[in-house]
């Protein structure tokens, strides 16, 4: 028989090549699809549709209960089950985005809950279901994940599973997982960090805090309700009264009808007018008063009134105020916004922008409320003293306190000095170079009673937001799908009464209740040193203004040592890293608060009417500008080295401050121009005096809201701004009505406890 060996050496081929393949197939065979696919390994982590493996294995102890209805939904799931499919659906899986910087595998929150409403759904699962989140720390190769990376995995299950029974279905995944990396040669691994079950087991009503805070409420509300009731009585009584002496006036004139009278008559009614245009209701007594005070209609009155004060010439700082906290209010909304974003490496793409240095390096805009502060202290301070040395009548007193009448109900941290109450201890001008022991002691006197008269007004309000802030962000941690970084709930909890001293800036960030509350410590440190060299000032000028210049050149050496010694290098994408050190603390932040007193003082010398030559105006404006454009868009590169940056942090402060020192004198001076017409808006005037409680609301506003989505934002600028703009909104709304509750009548309580008459006008 012939044999064809050629045919036979093909087949042995053939053969041999099947059985080679066939054996390279079941050894690289997995169960990751594509192979050494990442993206394939990724996929695949969380999937449920290997769980019924994990239960079949018997490595697993979980109740019987929870492992039986797993097999229900796992058995639903494969056979197509709507419900079941729901429960995986509304559960974490590979979502995209990953190495642009998603951290978040979330699923569904809302979806977890909707599924079981039968009401609204024919088929639901035949057990309960909870939503647990899982923190799972993700490695993959250099190349893919240089770092490695937490993220949040959302997972819908049986209400009979508990955290240490989805701890153990993830650690079986790790397992398998694992496994399945070594043999597919990829170098990837995940590891379960902790679970916990949202919602929490936090009893929002059971708190007693909301008790207390409820109380509160309870009580302004009932005060405000009744105050209001009352004046709204008081002023149409006075309202009747009016109209029937104008009728029997007007009817007295028609039955006399004599010119001269006529025109007397008219003379005194056109004085009256000019005099009480405003007047609503009468004096009442002090009890009556003190009701009042709490009037939504005469506060809701003052707040939104649009009239601009006597003393035009500081109407400027109004608009300065109001573009520093929006500024405030868009870099906190950035930051918030980069938190819940599940595309993060947009962030580093947006600081990339020249404009974006905007926001990172917004820190001067506190700078700007520092030298308003500076600037209205000095002001009311020396305008007492020449009131008292001057003598001037009553009346005059009376403009003196409507002078500033913008700034008295709720200017960022403004304390307003009541002169005819405290003008006795203030300003007795000594003629001995040396102080005497009663000279001292009247100091000391005016200087509590000032410090006191600033707590109480500023304190009813900061402590409501307190305890609002730590409500809300308790309920927020237990209800958030995300890990909020703020942990206020635990820190207020612990440390509110550092706050309500103003010296949590002096304490680390990681214990502070309110972080952006450091602004007001260090508001109220600087008044304490403005009111003692104030009070210096009047015996002793010269010393005073030495001592000025000394902590304004100690500021920046202090602020230069201590940036040097950490070798601190200020970057655009870290504008808090030296938070602790530098950041929050009164001796690297006094320069520009220091600037605003000495422009205080040429303001009121000048009496705001500086003569300025055309060449100052000419070079001042360009010069000011250039400051503050340089400090914003100088980090070009996106960082400084170690000395300029020193200098940037020290020197730069200040410079700000000198910037808007002179846009407030060439406004305040005539030399404004549109920018003195923009700053100067009336329509400013109702935000201007909102400013205060919007600054302290806002974040605790953005926080609650972000941290309750159901899942993360795809963060765009188009989409931050629109979203900055509704918080802008809703932090002024807040804002007007916790100055209506707390901070309009802690001013109105103040000025009848310290013996201010009041007018008749109801403002």
């Amino acid at each position: 028989m012939y044999v064809n060996l050629g045919f036979i050496r093909t087949m042995y081929i053939a053969a041999l090549l099947v059985l080679v393949s066939a054996v390279g197939a079941s050894v690289n065979n997995t169960d990751v699809p594509g192979g050494a696919s990442r993206m394939a390994w990724m996929k695949s982590l969380l999937d449920h549709h290997k769980w019924m493996e994990f239960l079949d294995n018997g490595t697993l102890t979980l109740s019987q209960e929870c492992e039986q209805d797993l097999r229900v939904y796992l058995t639903g799931l494969f056979d197509g089950q709507v419900w079941a499919s729901k429960i995986f659906d509304a559960s974490g899986q590979y979502s995209p985005n990953v190495l642009f910087g998603n951290e978040y595998w979330l699923g569904s929150l809302n979806a977890c809950k909707d599924l079981q409403l039968t009401e609204y759904y024919p088929i639901t699962p035949p057990f309960a279901t909870t939503f647990y989140v899982a923190k799972i720390n993700l490695t993959v190769d250099n190349e893919h994940l240089p770092q490695s990376r937490l993220m949040l995995v959302g997972e819908c299950v049986p209400a009979s599973c508990d955290a240490r029974s989805m701890t153990m279905l993830l650690g079986a995944a790790e397992v398998a997982a694992t496994e399945h990396a070594a043999v597919t040669g990829l170098g990837a691994s995940f590891s379960t960090v902790n679970v916990r079950p949202v919602p929490g087991g936090y009893d929002l009503f059971a708190d007693p805090k909301l008790h207390i805070l409820g109380t509160v409420l309870i009580v302004v509300g009932v005060l405000m309700f009744f105050a209001s009731l009352y004046e709204g009585y008081l002023e149409r009584k006075y309202r009747i009264a009016v109209e029937s002496r104008d009728l029997e006036l007007a009817h007295n004139d028609t039955n006399h009808k004599q010119p001269a009278n006529n025109n007397v008559a008219q003379a005194d009614g056109k004085a009256a007018d000019n005099g009480e245009r405003d007047l609503r209701r009468e004096t009442c007594g002090v009890w009556s008063e003190v009701l009042l005070s709490f009037s939504i209609l005469s506060n809701g009155r003052t707040i939104l009134s649009t009239d601009t004060p006597n003393d035009g010439a500081l109407t400027c700082l109004h608009g300065m105020r109001f573009m520093s906290v929006i500024w405030v209010i868009m870099v906190h909304t950035y930051l918030t916004i980069f938190y819940v974003a599940d595309n993060k490496t947009m962030r580093v793409i947006t600081e990339r922008n020249f404009w974006y240095q905007s926001v990172g390096n917004a820190s001067y805009c506190v700078d700007t409320f520092f030298v308003i502060s500076g600037i209205l202290v000095t002001i009311l301070f020396l305008r007492t003293e020449d009131k008292k040395n001057k003598n001037e009548s009553q009346q005059d007193k009376q403009d003196i306190n409507k002078n500033l009448n913008g700034f008295s109900n709720s200017a960022l941290s403004i304390s307003v000095i009541s002169q005819q109450s405290f003008k006795e201890d203030l300003l007795d001008k000594p003629k001995s170079s040396v102080y005497t022991f009663a000279e001292l002691f009247a100091m000391v006197k005016s200087f509590l009673i000032l410090f006191t008269y600033r707590v109480v007004r500023l304190t009813p309000a900061y402590g409501f937001v307190i305890g609002l802030n730590e409500i809300a962000l308790r309920y927020t941690h237990d209800r958030s799908v995300f890990e909020p970084a703020i942990f206020d709930h635990i820190t207020c909890d612990q440390y509110w009464w550092r706050n309500l001293l103003y010296i949590n800036n002096l304490y680390p960030q990681r214990e502070m209740c309110m972080v952006w509350s450091w602004y007001m410590a260090n508001d109220t440190q600087f008044y304490v040193v403005g009111i003692i060299l104030l009070l210096i000032s009047v015996k002793h000028p010269k010393f005073a203004m030495i001592s000025l210049g000394l902590l304004m050149v100690s500021s920046w050496a202090t602020t230069i040592y201590i940036s040097v010694w950490h070798q601190y290098k200020a970057r655009i994408q870290e504008p808090f890293e030296m938070f602790d050190p530098l950041y929050d603390k009164p001796w690297s932040r006094i320069g520009p608060y220091l600037v605003g007193m000495v422009v205080g003082w040429y303001l009121h010398k000048s009496k705001c009417q500086a003569k300025l030559p055309y060449w100052v105006v000419f070079v001042g404006w360009p010069v000011a500008l250039g400051i503050i454009g340089s400090l914003i868009f100088s980090m070009v590169d996106g960082y400084f080295e170690v000395w300029p940056t020193a200098f940037y942090i020290s020197v730069g402060h200040t410079a700000w401050g000198v910037a808007v020192a002179w846009v407030a004198i060439s406004c305040c001076s005539g030399y404004g121009g549109l920018v003195n017409s923009a700053l100067s808006y009336r329509g400013l005037l109702p935000l201007s005096r909102l400013t205060y409680c919007a600054y302290l609301v806002h974040p605790t506003i953005m926080m609650y809201t972000s941290f309750l989505l159901d899942g993360p934002y795809h963060m765009q600028n188009s989409t931050v701004l629109a979203i900055y703009a509704g918080y802008a909104v809703m932090a002024f709304l807040a804002s007007f009505a916790i100055s209506l509750a707390f901070e309009a009548p802690a001013v109105r309580l103040l000025k009848i406890i310290s013996g201010t008459p009041r007018s008749k006008k109801s403002q």
